[in-house]
């Protein structure tokens, strides 16, 4: 009798049976599918920007709703040079409308870049959680190399180079760094000698590096964003979108810069035959749009900067009480993320059956209802207790009935964040405190 498994229509691949779903995508659905919201949930494992959308781009978005056209694979030449002059303007990126590839979200077109360039691709540890998956849908290995044990965010040319000769021994050839600064998930932001150092690095050793800048907008302004496009200009790919820029994740807009050299024009070529193969274009309505976001405007310029002021405010308040109460924490330099370590509470921890950061955040939601995801999602080895702390949901107000006395609440905070004295209340960063505060009373003092 024949096998009946041969029978069965669908026969999943290796990599179908092994490919985790992102898991800052699975605490956000596991949070929305069992209605822990509602429970006193204190949600700090998803990072989404939630400002509400400027009423220019809600306009602009609504006049393209008629635009049902396909778009060039590579974008709007609209889109692409008004691109090309906002990171002129606001990052002296120097760059044409031809270096710039539009496609839907930057994730898309760094998965795009990874099927295409070759070599294996050196990643930070820890770094953001699609990095490896899209290496390995790449074909690629992911080489993790160590990172500053003060801050998890310098990189240094010496441990660079010693992963990348531990890799070679074992058979890989990394050609690829892909780094992101402001950073996901350590909230840090390299300083300018280290991005030169990175980059100079990289320069040497003929390496493709890929500069993820998504959060290069919501610096929170102690530090300086340096881009390493400015020390190696023919080797360097920027990604960005407008996702955390502009509050629209749901737009699903990225974009990349390319080099202005032979090969560079190649690898444009190169992305726009793989878009026209799995994408097609991205949506023309939000193409048209997205021209109005990147073109010069004080009030969404405001509207940025305002943004930026409001998360960085979250962000270091909370910064400054786990920190009062001795865990160890890198200062926050953009974005809305921080990264703490509870090691100090280890032989504490392991008395209540946590011995990894998964099993810390596993503790946290099941104990205290606070979501947080774990170090090792980030591959940090799983043994270090550090956990990635979202803050940005902590400016949304509490006990509102609507949409519109929601986006009061934000614009009237949004109108008064770039002022002097800027103090506002939010309940919900109250109560990350007040919570924090328990948890790690709860766990007795720190042991260090």
């Amino acid at each position: 009798m024949p096998d009946e498994q041969h029978k069965l229509p669908l026969h999943l691949s290796i990599l179908a049976q092994n490919l985790p779903i992102s898991e800052t995508l699975a605490i956000n659905e596991l949070i929305a599918k069992k209605n822990l919201k509602r429970n006193g949930l204190l949600h700090m494992g998803f990072g989404e920007a939630l400002m509400p959308l400027h009423p220019l781009l809600k306009r602009a978005l609504a006049d393209s709703a008629t635009a049902t056209k396909y778009a060039p694979v590579r974008g709007l030449l609209e889109l692409r040079q008004t691109i090309s002059d906002y990171l002129n303007r606001t990052r002296n990126i120097r760059s044409s409308a031809d270096q710039v590839v539009v496609g839907p979200g930057s994730k898309a077109l760094i998965y795009a870049l990874l099927r295409l360039l070759e070599g294996d691709v050196l990643l930070p540890a820890p770094s953001w959680v699609s990095y490896a998956p899209i290496a390995r849908l790449g074909g690629k290995t992911a080489i993790l190399v160590g990172t500053d044990s003060n801050d998890h965010q310098g990189l240094s040319s010496k441990a660079l180079s010693q992963a990348m000769k531990q890799a070679e021994k074992s058979g890989a050839k990394p050609k690829i760094l892909i780094i992101n600064s402001p950073g996901n998930p350590t909230g840090g932001m390299f300083t300018p000698e280290n991005v030169k150092e990175i980059a100079q690095w990289a320069r040497k050793e003929g390496i493709t590096l890929i500069s993820d800048e998504i959060y290069a907008e919501l610096a929170h302004g102690w530090r300086t964003h340096v881009s390493p496009v400015t020390f190696y200009s023919e080797g360097c790919i920027v990604t960005g979108g407008l996702s955390k820029t502009f509050s629209a994740g749901g737009w699903r807009l990225g974009y990349a810069i390319l080099p202005n050299t032979e090969t560079g024009v190649k690898l444009v070529e190169a992305i726009r035959a793989l878009g026209s193969a799995v994408w097609s274009t991205t949506a023309t309505p939000i193409q048209q749009a997205a021209v109005v976001a990147f073109a010069p405007n004080i009030e969404i310029e405001k509207y940025v900067q305002s943004s930026a002021a409001v998360f960085g405010y979250i962000t270091n308040k909370l910064y400054e009480t786990l920190t009062e109460l001795g865990v160890p924490c890198a200062r926050p330099a953009g974005g809305f993320y921080l990264y703490p370590d509870f090691a100090p509470w280890r032989s504490i921890l392991l008395k209540r059956g946590v011995r990894t950061s998964k099993e810390l955040a596993n503790y946290l939601l099941e104990e205290w209802s606070i979501a947080t995801l774990p170090g090792s999602a980030f591959n940090e080895d799983p043994s270090a207790l550090r956990l990635r702390l979202s803050t940005s949901m902590l400016c949304e107000p509490e006990e509102v009935t609507s949409v519109e006395e929601r986006e009061k609440f934000l614009w009237k905070t949004l109108n008064q964040a770039t002022k002097k004295n800027f103090s506002p209340t939010f309940p919900l960063l109250t109560l990350a405190q007040e919570k924090w505060t328990k948890v790690l009373l709860n766990l007795g003092g720190n042991e260090t």
